[in-house]
């Protein structure tokens, strides 16, 4: 049987959605105006960072407020960045958003084989948006990079999820739409991989096994990979 390793966030969860809701319900808590274009700027910031996380370069306990605290420090904002990280990651913890069709992708790939999820979000903002969800049940298996010590793209986040799986990278298939998260921890590991890109862009010098533009084409691949 496949066993399938999922990304969460803009794979099949609304992170962006999550994150600007959780942004203004912050930013109107500590009595700090948004203007137009502000939470832009915050997802920006917190992009890069955890890119930067990704590459080793920051802590998750640093970057979740230094998010708040380069933003400010753009915007000429005086505020206590933990405190309003607080109020923004509280928030974020209980709201959770499918894209859409992700329910239905999800159901089939349950058809298709073991459904693995693997995200290096925290785990109470994961957890906590999957429940709001109702949805954590429907995975075999939960990977959370703080709970493994490890993130992706590292071998050692994937060597965990394989030992634990208890299958060798050729009877697994990751499907991200991360190259940098994703699809590279999927190179490295020697895990076929299937690259979710429904906006299109190229693949920037990496090489996934497929690349899919929507949840159909998706399905098409694991199907030919089995």
């Amino acid at each position: 049987m496949l066993n399938i390793l999922l990304d969460a966030d803009e794979t099949i969860l609304d992170f962006p959605r999550s994150s600007e809701e959780s942004f203004r319900f912050a930013m109107q808590a500590a009595g700090i105006p948004a203007a137009r274009g502000a939470f832009e700027e915050f997802k920006a910031i917190n992009d890069s960072l955890w890119k930067e996380y990704e590459r080793g370069e920051i802590t998750k306990s640093r970057l979740v407020v230094e998010r708040f605290v380069r933003f400010f420090a753009r915007k000429g904002i005086q505020a206590d960045a933990a405190a309003v990280n607080k109020l923004y990651f509280d928030k974020l913890c209980g709201t959770g958003y499918l894209l859409n069709g992700a329910r239905e992708f999800l159901d089939a790939l349950k058809e298709r084989g073991k459904v693995y999820l693997i995200t290096n979000g925290t785990p109470p903002a994961q957890y906590g948006r999957l429940d709001s969800l109702g949805i954590r049940s429907m995975f075999d298996g939960i990977f959370v990079s703080d709970e493994i010590g490890a993130a992706k793209p590292s071998r050692a986040f994937f060597d965990h999820v394989l030992a634990s799986v208890g299958s060798r990278p050729e009877e697994c298939i990751v499907i991200g739409d991360s190259l940098s998260s994703d699809i590279a921890g999927a190179v490295g590991a020697g895990i076929p991989c299937i690259w979710y890109a429904p906006s299109g862009a190229g693949a920037s010098g990496m090489k996934p096994d497929h690349i899919a533009r929507s949840y159909a084409e998706v399905l098409h691949f694991v199907d030919i990979s089995e």
